[in-house]
């Protein structure tokens, strides 16, 4: 079966859950004989060379714009896949599925993974708000099925748009690091620091982490992890906290990236937007107690293996929760294991692929295709 992948900033990952979950995905199905094609944007990929780990990429231009950009690479992208014919063709939120019409023109099948409610994001103007809005409605009619990462997410598109949709969530980051240099240049001990990884948007509640944390009684740290292109003057209304114990680290990836999860105390998501967010499904995987945004999608993901805040109560139940977890190391340690055998039950990679290729599968059997995989290359997907 040959996959292309549309929608991404790039591969090797170093942007958020999409490309962590395609990276996932591409290495592993090249692994069982799979051919699968990923479009990088220009610019935003450090890999030299078309191949990685098997997986062709190619690398075509877009504008340098937030509304734009994803757009005009899917344009391109889309124009490319024409002439490289594709089995299955893999949109990445919806706002890419505009051109998906003119694969229908060569038979071609198309599936897209929806970002939630993407159009509630602040980030955007109003018209980038409307048009999301409505790529909500073009990607189900414009794709054979649609792949959401959380049981609401699923219900709203069933919902409102009666959309042939699957559920597939994240899975668990199956390495660790030994090391703790990171740690070391970051000046932090083991366990003495709250973990935030995500964008810095206002959706993501950072402001609302800070303004907790500061009224806290705690000599720990609280790391911040993670940086946004088009929100400088958000971030740095962020940095403007004056409490010495916030860190910010930007970006921080691979083997860095895995030390700050393992050596936290906690890891905590205050976010109030969008679907599974892979960095909890991960922090769950390292083991760490987590805290989380009552949100329907964070309460899916966590069960009952987690704690949560009210987030209509803004700062004031999250500091109570958080100062509750600080004061009480037994618990925090409770929960750690709770969260790590949920993550070992319910969050792996292996799981996730196949239910991508069952999903593959359904829309090549409606065209009437037969495909046959190539001899696997290794007897795992692990």
């Amino acid at each position: 079966m040959r996959i292309a992948m549309i929608g991404l900033k790039a591969l090797p990952p170093r942007y958020g859950g999409f490309e962590t979950a395609a990276d996932e995905l591409s290495r592993r199905l090249v692994k069982m004989g799979h051919e699968v094609v990923v479009y990088n944007r220009k610019g935003q990929s450090e890999h030299a060379g078309n191949d990685y780990d098997g997986v062709e990429l190619v690398t075509l231009p877009t504008v340098n714009s937030k509304n734009l950009s994803a757009i005009v690479h899917a344009l391109l992208s889309t124009t490319h896949v024409l002439f490289h014919k594709a089995d299955v063709v893999h949109y990445f939120i919806t706002g890419t599925t505009l051109f998906a019409p003119l694969l229908k023109l060569r038979n071609m099948n198309t599936v897209c993974s929806v970002d939630g409610t993407d159009w509630q994001r602040t980030k955007w103007g109003k018209f980038a708000r409307w048009y999301l809005r409505v790529s909500e409605q073009l990607a189900v009619w414009f794709c054979d099925i649609l792949i959401g990462d959380s049981p609401d997410v699923v219900q709203y598109y069933r919902t409102k748009f009666g959309a042939k949709i699957a559920l597939s969530t994240y899975g668990m980051r199956e390495s660790a690091s030994s090391g703790t240099r990171w740690l070391s240049r970051l000046g932090l001990d083991d366990r003495e620091y709250v973990l935030f990884v995500g964008r810095l948007v206002p959706e993501n509640n950072v402001h609302v982490l800070i303004k907790a944390y500061e009224q806290l009684h705690t000599q720990k740290k609280l790391v911040i992890v993670g940086d946004d292109p088009w929100g400088r003057t958000y971030i740095r209304s962020l940095k403007g906290t004056k409490d010495p114990r916030v860190i910010f680290t930007g970006g921080v990836y691979g083997e860095g990236y895995e030390q700050l999860q393992q050596h936290a105390y906690l890891f905590v998501l205050p976010d109030e937007v969008g679907g599974t967010h892979p960095s909890l499904v991960e922090a769950m995987g390292f083991g760490n107690c987590v805290l989380v945004n009552d949100t329907e999608s964070n309460l899916n993901a966590i069960g009952d293996c987690g704690v949560s805040y009210r987030g209509e109560d803004g700062y004031r139940d999250l500091q109570i929760q958080l100062q509750r977890l600080l004061d009480d190391p037994t618990l925090v340690q409770e929960y750690r294991g709770r969260a790590m055998r949920h993550a070992l039950a319910n969050y792996r990679w292996k799981t996730v692929v196949e239910q991508h290729l069952a999903i593959y599968n359904e829309v090549l059997g409606k065209s009437g295709r037969e495909v046959v995989a190539l001899p696997s290359v290794s007897s795992s997907a692990d």
